[in-house]
């Protein structure tokens, strides 16, 4: 596989091709994975290696600067093969996007000292304590869910900062060097994205290493300035999410191609008749199959309106976030039947069946999928009433 070099863009085809060209690698290492709860190494230096983290990177740092479909489509393609993967590798791309909206300089910081390529891991809850300092802010505290963050040269982490009113929500830009990395990721879903906790002990953060979200959601962000590009002075809950459910979605559509290859190869014990010949495995085959196709075509429409530049009002940001929201609840669904028709042969562990429909409820239950409060928030704007404003994620 060729390695891009800094400065080579890769075209939206070329990055989708990528992705595809690693289900032979990620699908035979998806069980080591699953064993050990972390990637193998092997793993993600081929991820690396494609060029494909650099798919958001803005273009004078030697990135890509493709739009948030093509995004979509390499998580597709990657979770396919494997879930854990995917949910990473997702994140791996997302996070620079994220990185591009801090002030020009934590963008040096990142992009020319460690280089277009840089790996970063978040972790937004903002659980830790936040103090400022002469020149900037000290973290110390215990930050859960950092998917992938035994690979990571960045972390970036969420925390409460004293703001003109009221505490302000903000994220912290921090060498992975600077925190201690504990093994905790023993879970029922995602099981290989060592998705372990951090630990900041009274570490430093510079102030141009630290972002106001609520600059996101309004798409005033620091860097937006200095990235003029159409996705990055979109507000960020036109497709806050995106990140999450696009794995999600390729996670499904491999546990349909791994099902339909088991009932295919199963025949009833009493009658010797084909599985695959029964009309109730036809059926719902058939209903999986038009809700993740429904579920893509939703994000694909939130994702188009952020790519195409357009103007995004508030009632656009609420009935995407709807959509992004409701995509995991589509797929949850689709997999739940599938898995209940498979059989109880598809329970071993060896099946990529099991594998994926653990995966699609593990990432149902992120506080980003959560079409309950979305939901909320469409029907009060849509009958005439203000949004929660308890809601973070308006």
């Amino acid at each position: 596989m060729t390695v891009a070099s800094r400065g080579s863009a890769l075209t939206h085809a070329e990055s989708v091709e990528r992705a595809r060209s690693l289900f032979p690698l990620v699908r035979s290492l998806a069980r080591d994975a699953e064993d050990k709860r972390h990637l193998p190494r092997e793993m993600i230096e081929a991820f690396a290696g494609t060029g494909l983290v650099r798919t958001l990177v803005p273009r004078r740092w030697g990135g890509s600067e493709l739009g948030l479909t093509t995004h979509m489509e390499v998580a597709i393609e990657l979770g396919r093969a494997y879930g854990s993967m995917a949910w990473v590798a997702s994140f791996l791309i997302d996070h620079p996007f994220i990185l591009a909206h801090f002030e020009d300089e934590a963008q040096h910081d990142v992009w020319d000292g460690t280089g277009p390529d840089a790996l970063i891991s978040t972790s937004f809850a903002p659980v830790g304590t936040v103090t400022p300092v002469a020149g900037g802010w000290s973290l110390s505290g215990d930050w859960a869910w950092a998917s992938g963050v035994a690979y990571a040269d960045w972390v970036m982490l969420g925390g409460m900062g004293p703001g003109d009113q009221h505490p302000q929500y903000r994220l912290f830009l921090i060498p992975a060097s600077d925190l201690k990395i504990v093994d905790t990721w023993y879970s029922a879903g995602l099981r290989g994205s060592g998705s372990d906790n951090v630990l900041a002990d009274g570490v430093f953060v510079p102030s141009h290493r630290t972002v106001v979200m609520s600059t996101l959601l309004e798409a005033c962000s620091p860097g937006g300035k200095a990235n003029p590009a159409d996705i990055y002075n979109q507000p960020f809950m036109a497709h806050g999410g995106h990140a999450m459910v696009s794995p999600s979605i390729g996670i499904a559509r491999g546990m349909v191609e791994a099902w339909e290859e088991h009932v295919r190869s199963k025949v009833h014990s009493h009658t010797q008749e084909q599985v695959a010949a029964a009309i109730p495995m036809q059926l719902c085959l058939a209903e999986a199959a038009v809700r993740i196709d429904s579920a893509e075509l939703l994000l694909r429409r939130c994702l188009a309106m952020v790519d195409s530049g357009a103007e995004i009002g508030l009632a656009d940001r609420v009935r995407n976030r709807r959509d992004v929201t409701y995509v995991n609840r589509i797929l949850v669904r689709a997999v739940e039947d599938l898995m209940q028709m498979a059989g109880a042969s598809a329970l071993r562990d060896e099946s990529p069946i099991q594998r994926g429909w653990r995966d699609v409820r593990a990432i149902s239950c992120h506080v980003f999928c959560n079409f309950n409060a979305a939901a909320e928030n469409y029907g009060r704007m849509a009958l005439g009433f203000p949004l929660n404003p308890r809601d973070a994620f308006v």
